[in-house]
Parts: structure tokens; C-alpha cells; sequence
């Protein structure tokens, strides 16, 4: 599959490893910095930023962004992240950095805490910032750990969800 030529380049330069392994160091001391604006500081203030899993909706653009960072902090005051590995794909512009994520659960759940997996995936930069974003993690899986959801009981896919809304689900 040829490379998408406004993906892979930057102003007319290519995505190098070298940028990929240097953003992602900055991307993950900037989230755990716990400080908005250095994570602003790494965006296009164009962001599509997509992290449905957690937000209503895709957020666009910096004000957007700075809602939904904002409200991170407030719910998970104290998570981390710690790379696992960067994946990269310096020719088509692309990375994606696999991180565990741990903290505490929000206040209203009590004193349980989380340990998960999940990845950033950087779709598109734009004169060195991200400005394409997609989030993956489980979020399910963060919830049962602090006790905000019960056990999945052997129950597979859409079943296990089904079963959260008092619905019968026993096929997946």
C-alpha cells in the first residue's frame, strides 16, 4: 500500500523515526505533567481529536481539546502513563504509542484504582504538532477494577454490556 503523501510529510519534510520516538517522549511527560497547556503545546490548534470511548464526541479544535484535558484531570486527578513501545511509520507520518495507565478511580466510586493498557495513535502532524488523533483503551476493564462495574461472569462482547442495562445477552 503506497504511503498517503499528506500524512507523511510536514511542510514538504518527512516524519523521521527520530521525531516519532521524540514526540512521544514529549506526549507522555506532558499528559503526566498533569499541566494543560503543555499538552496544548503538542497540538494543532485544528486537533481532530478522537477519544470516543471516554468523550460524547470527537473533539475539534484547541478549545475543545482544552475542555476535555481539563476534565481528565478532574476525574483522574493522579493517572500516569508509561510507555510500553512505540510502533512507527515514519513514511506514511504515523505512530502509535502503546502506554499502561494507572491512577484512582473518581471520588464518587471511593478509594479503588486502576491499571490498564491502551495506545495512543497519532494519525497526522502538522508543522511538528499532532493534528490527528485516535484514543484505545478499555475502559470497561478500568471501571471493574475500581468496583464501578461488576465482573464479567464469563460473559463475551455486546452480551457483557447487555447485561450492565438489565438485557438479556448471552450470544456475543
Amino acid at each position: 500500500m503506497a504511503s498517503s503523501p499528506d500524512l507523511a510529510t510536514d511542510k514538504g519534510k518527512p516524519i523521521t523515526m527520530d521525531f516519532l520516538r521524540e514526540f512521544g517522549t514529549r506526549w507522555e511527560h506532558a499528559w503526566n505533567s498533569h499541566r494543560t497547556d503543555e499538552v496544548l503545546a503538542l497540538v494543532d490548534d485544528d486537533i481532530l481529536f478522537e477519544d470516543t470511548v471516554f468523550w460524547p464526541e470527537v473533539v475539534r479544535g484547541i478549545d475543545e481539546l482544552r475542555r476535555y484535558v481539563d476534565t481528565i484531570w478532574q476525574v483522574m486527578p493522579d493517572v500516569q502513563f508509561s510507555e510500553v513501545q512505540l510502533f512507527a511509520a515514519p513514511d506514511d507520518g504515523r505512530g502509535l504509542y502503546l502506554f499502561r495507565q494507572q491512577g484512582s478511580a473518581p471520588d464518587r466510586f471511593g478509594y479503588g484504582r486502576f491499571d490498564t493498557y491502551g495506545c495512543d495513535i497519532f494519525l497526522e502532524f502538522k508543522d511538528g504538532r499532532l493534528a490527528r488523533y485516535l484514543a484505545q483503551y478499555e475502559i470497561t476493564e478500568m471501571m471493574r477494577q475500581f468496583g464501578a462495574l461488576p465482573p464479567r461472569e464469563g460473559r463475551i462482547g455486546g452480551a457483557y454490556l447487555l447485561s450492565l442495562l438489565g438485557r438479556r445477552g448471552n450470544e456475543a
